[in-house]
C-alpha cells in the first residue's frame, strides 16, 4: 500500500499506469540528476506530498556542486529500512518529485513537492501542531530533528503573538 492507505484500501485512486519504455529505465543510474528531493522527509499536506525540507535523510551529503550523494549508496539498502527503489509501487505512491526525469513523462503522475512561498508560514504551522509529539524518524539526524522543532517552535511562539496582537 502507499502512501494515501484509505484511498488504496477503498480502491478510490486509480492505478498510475507506467509505459513499459520508462518503467524499464528505473534502473538506469544514469538518468539520476541527484538533486536529493527524494531524500527528504515528506507528509502530505493540501492533499499533496510534500518535501520538509529540515529534515534530509541522515545519509545525504551535498558537493561543492550541491549534487546530493549518498554516503552509504552502495549498501543503502542493507543498512536502511527506509531507501525507496525505483519501482512501479514507488512511483505509484508518488515518492519523487514531478520534474524526476524518471517519472516526468508519465502521464498523470503526481509527485512531492516543494511547499509555496505563499503557503510556507501555513505548512509550518500546521507541523507545529504535530511534529513535536512525535519521535524522530530512523533516517534523520538527532541534530537535524533538534534544528526542526527548534523552527516549529519559533513558528508556533510567533503566530501565538501575532494572534495575542490581534485581541
Amino acid at each position: 500500500m502507499s502512501i494515501n492507505l484509505l484511498a488504496d484500501f477503498f480502491r478510490i485512486r486509480k492505478q498510475l499506469p507506467i509505459p513499459a519504455e520508462i518503467e524499464s529505465k528505473f534502473s538506469e543510474e544514469s538518468i539520476c540528476r541527484r538533486c536529493g528531493q527524494c531524500c527528504y522527509g515528506s507528509v502530505m499536506f493540501r492533499n499533496r506530498l510534500t518535501i520538509i525540507p529540515d529534515l534530509p535523510c541522515k545519509h545525504l551529503l551535498r558537493s561543492s556542486d550541491n549534487s546530493a550523494l549518498c554516503a552509504i549508496y552502495t549498501s543503502r539498502q542493507q543498512v536502511s529500512g527506509w531507501c525507496n527503489h525505483m519501482t512501479p509501487q514507488t512511483v505509484r505512491a508518488g515518492l519523487f518529485p514531478e520534474d524526476c526525469p524518471y517519472v516526468k513523462d508519465i502521464p498523470g503522475y503526481s509527485g512531492k513537492g516543494m511547499v509555496s512561498e505563499s503557503d510556507r508560514e501555513e505548512f509550518y504551522l500546521w507541523m507545529s501542531r504535530s511534529f513535536p509529539h512525535l519521535t524522530p524518524p530512523d533516517y534523520i539526524s538527532v541534530q537535524d530533528w533538534e534544528r526542526f522543532l527548534a523552527i516549529l517552535q519559533g513558528v508556533a511562539s510567533a503566530h501565538r503573538k501575532d494572534a495575542a496582537r490581534l485581541r
